[in-house]
């Protein structure tokens, strides 16, 4: 079916920055994750960074076609209708697959209902990563068999074992079938987005002719605090009566985030009496550990759990009263937060991780620790409590970075490439073999 969405997308998207429209179908096959959510009325919706997204797509995609999951539920409070816009967006709504055996059940559907919008899509976008059946290894040979070209954005890669966790051989064997079927996808792929080096590298190997690497960001241009109000905050906090490191762990309390790692550094400053003030914003499975984390310490180094709060304004000004945020993460992933924290002029303290190393400039917007490390970042924690002054100046030299790294900039990079990718294809005569003319 077709939807409509809001007019709102012309004064922010990338259409507004470069002359690119494609006005062949797009078809944008979404995973698991983001549903959309079809309320009593019919009426549609997705949640609001999925909102916001499909409005930059709109703003250079004259025909968006999103294969999706839809839930016949009550949308969150926090979910965003679809309305009306000049572009045309389309609807193929996918059953929901709820486990692996459910998943084979709906299968059939899922193959037919992408093969009828393969067929009709002159471009076609997924993924590698997802759960249970990533709807990467469904669409590809839908496009191969179609002759369509694939385009592939590589965000994370959840089935690679963590350093130092023992796995069982279910998880063993279903890294070993994602890692080889990811790169048969990629192989496949026309072009390739990634969003650290170490997936490219990895996942395509040294002639990745078509493998480009863009950082995946969220802020906005409008979020980015102003130098001298940076300047400002600095200031007041440096000159603050309570001369303690004030740190910041923003994320899902799981182990794959260090969280484990974090808490147990804390424990051994505690013993040393070091002025550290951490915060954990955030839910999860260890929540229980961070809780009795938090009532064992006492000050001067002390743990505080302060929830959640929503993403964008209330998280911003939540960052910017802190020294640094502390991202001790052992899985190769690149968070958001890491930019959400340049936005605000505050530095990150990190894991030495491939996804890290790529948006994190050790000595220029940051710091690093080991991977996995206690001593190591127990260290680097004790270090930053005792330079809050250098805090300042990577604090700082971090908005610069920030204001290349906004999410309308990453929409333009990626809408820049696919045109230059096409324009390529169109240059050795091969329009219709891997990328079709816009």
């Amino acid at each position: 079916m077709r939807e409509s969405m809001a007019e709102e997308c012309c004064s922010e998207s990338v259409n507004c920055r470069t002359p690119l429209r494609i006005a062949i179908p797009y078809l944008l096959v979404v995973e698991q994750q983001l549903p959309f959510f079809r309320d009593k009325r019919g009426q549609l919706f997705v949640n609001e960074l999925w909102h916001k997204d499909l409005l930059m797509h709109l703003g250079y995609i004259d025909h968006l076609m999103i294969a999706a999951p839809c839930l016949l539920q009550e949308p969150p409070r926090d979910a965003k209708p679809l309305s009306a816009t000049t572009a045309t967006l389309e609807i193929i709504e996918l059953p929901a697959q709820k486990g692996f055996w459910h998943s084979l059940r709906v299968m059939p559907t899922i193959v037919l209902r992408l093969s009828r919008a393969v067929r009709k899509a002159g471009i076609v976008h997924s993924a590698i990563a997802g759960w249970p059946i990533p709807m990467g290894w469904v669409v590809t040979p839908l496009a191969l068999l179609f002759r369509k070209p694939l385009v592939i954005v590589v965000e994370s890669a959840p089935w690679r074992l963590q350093h130092g966790h023992r796995a069982g051989w279910k998880s063993r064997a279903r890294a070993v079938l994602q890692e080889f079927l990811g790169r048969w996808v990629l192989r496949n792929a026309a072009l390739v987005i990634c969003t650290q080096n170490e997936y490219c590298q990895s996942l395509l190997g040294p002639k990745r002719t078509h493998g480009f690497v863009i950082p995946a960001s969220w802020i906005d241009e409008n979020n980015i605090l102003p130098e001298f109000a940076a300047e400002d905050l600095w200031q007041k906090k440096l000159s603050a009566s309570d001369s303690r490191l004030r740190l910041l762990f923003v994320g899902r309390l799981d182990p794959a985030k260090g969280v484990l790692i974090l808490l147990e550094a804390m424990q051994r400053l505690s013993t040393q009496a070091v002025p550290i003030a951490l915060d954990i914003l955030g839910e999860g499975p260890l929540k229980g550990q961070c809780e009795l984390a938090a009532s064992k310490l006492r000050s001067p180094t002390t743990v505080t759990l302060l929830g959640t709060v929503p993403y964008g304004a209330p998280l911003f000004e939540t960052i910017r009263g802190y020294d640094a945020v502390v991202v001790p993460s052992v899985s190769d992933e690149q968070p958001r937060i890491v930019f959400d924290a340049y936005s605000q002029a505050v530095p990150i303290l990190a894991s030495d991780t491939p996804g890290l190393r790529s948006c994190v400039k050790s000595g220029e917007l940051g710091l690093f620790a080991a991977p996995n490390d206690v001593s190591g970042l127990a260290d680097l924690l004790r270090y930053a409590a005792g330079h809050r002054s250098e805090l300042r100046r990577l604090g700082l030299q971090s908005l610069t970075y920030a204001h290349r790294m906004t999410h309308q900039e990453m929409h333009r990079q990626r809408a820049t490439l696919l045109q230059s990718v096409m324009n390529e294809r169109k240059a050795k005569g091969q329009p219709d073999k891997r990328l079709p003319q816009a």
